[in-house]
């Protein structure tokens, strides 16, 4: 079998070659765009939990002395996991008495995803009892 020249068209063959060219290149796209969502989803996931502990920690500085406990911050952290929409038991709460610079407590929001992909965040915040002096100067 002979093929003239003046013939236009393709063969079976160079249609297959690129089918297979266009595929390679499909897949290639394909998955850069599962990799970049992935990344994006991390990265939201992110960002949430670190919006998360800074409105945990203004919770715990603007609460009464009396409502301040671990149990408590704990339970605040529960709460705002399943509102946020993070994994649960990733907040982590733990709570120091210091009595430098001045006699208080020391509140460590820290946010651990279990996952190799995310690192560890942590936030700290701090309430200091009144001292006698400055209750002295509040009162006119």
């Amino acid at each position: 079998m002979h093929r003239n020249v003046s013939q236009s068209g393709l063969s079976v063959v160079e249609c297959v070659v690129a089918l297979s060219v266009l595929a390679a290149m499909l897949s290639v796209v394909l998955s850069i765009q599962v990799v970049q969502s992935a990344r994006i989803g991390l990265s939201k996931q992110k960002l949430v939990a670190e919006q998360t502990l800074a409105n945990l920690a203004q919770r715990v500085v603007a609460a009464d002395e009396a409502e301040i406990s671990e149990e408590s911050i704990t339970g605040w952290a529960h709460q705002l996991e399943q509102q946020q929409g993070l994994p649960q038991d990733t907040i982590e709460v733990e709570l120091k008495a210091v009595s430098k610079p001045a006699a208080g407590k020391q509140i460590v929001l820290t946010w651990n995803p279990h996952s190799p992909h995310l690192p560890e965040y942590s936030l700290v915040a701090w309430r200091f009892e009144q001292t006698p002096e400055e209750a002295v100067e509040e009162q006119p």
